[in-house]
């Protein structure tokens, strides 16, 4: 099992799922897709408490920015010894589904909000 500090930007999978662990404390769950095409990367983010609060109204496409621990955790498949990808979020920004949309990740669990960005700047 590997551990390292990663960062994502993907789409969810699927909606958000929340669930109290027996001690009560609230954990918040999603797939996302990083990458595209025959590329892409799917990775299951957890969220704890008050982290989760910002995961838990994710809707499956949704735009989602984690960051965390990411733990490779190696298993028996069907298909022999897979990988499981799993990102223990410390921080989760979101946006809409819409292609246009653009993240405003200033904002913990805000919506973005479309940018007009200044043609006179130079860069």
């Amino acid at each position: 099992m590997t551990h390292a500090i990663t960062t994502l930007l993907g789409r969810a999978g699927r909606d958000a799922e929340v669930r109290m662990t027996q001690t009560g404390k609230q954990i918040v769950t999603c797939s996302l897709a990083v990458g595209g095409g025959d590329k892409t990367t799917w990775f299951s983010v957890q969220a704890w408490e008050k982290t989760g609060e910002y995961l838990k109204d994710v809707k499956k496409g949704d735009l989602v920015y984690a960051s965390g621990s990411l733990t490779a955790r190696e298993y028996e498949g069907k298909m022999g010894k897979r990988t499981a990808l799993e990102l223990n979020a410390t921080v989760i920004r979101t946006t809409g589904k819409k292609e246009n949309d653009v993240p405003d990740f200033t904002q913990p669990g805000q919506r973005g909000q479309q940018v007009d960005f200044d043609d006179s700047i130079p860069f």
